[in-house]
């Protein structure tokens, strides 16, 4: 089986990143590891964490895909929290479940406007899943 991650793409004015996992879980802590790349915050230091647990649903893989990754946007850009350990499960359903420890964040590091939809396919492959996800920044 291919090994799971994330690579980031040329894209002519966004950002975007190839995500592999070997299931949904996976796949989603794949494109929040990719996410926290392209950003590339700075912790604040010290190791106070604290623990979020994060609840999503949606009618299809990639409104969740979006969904997850704005949420771990909102925590970067308005809380200044960085995740760092994530635990997700995702449901047959589309429930999602989130288990996050977060820190400080001394920098939110580069700016993203936004998690798009532009081109965001989630596909099956016989190795798990895949999906492109384009950041406008």
């Amino acid at each position: 089986m291919a090994s799971s991650g994330f690579v980031d793409l040329d894209h002519a004015a966004d950002w975007a990143i190839r995500v592999r996992g070997v299931d949904l879980a996976d796949l989603f802590h794949q494109a929040a590891a990719g996410l926290l790349s392209l950003a590339n915050p700075t912790p604040a230091p010290g190791h106070a964490s604290t623990h979020i647990r994060l609840r999503l649903h949606a009618a299809d893989r990639e409104t969740l895909v979006v969904r997850w990754l704005e949420e771990l946007h909102f925590l970067l850009e308005t809380q200044h929290l960085i995740p760092r350990s994530i635990q997700v499960r995702v449901s047959p359903s589309l429930r999602l479940i989130a288990d996050l420890q977060v820190g400080e964040a001394a920098t939110t590091g580069r700016s993203i406007k936004a998690v798009t939809f532009h081109g965001l396919r989630v596909s099956e492959t016989a190795a798990g899943f895949e999906a492109t996800v384009v950041f406008d920044v």
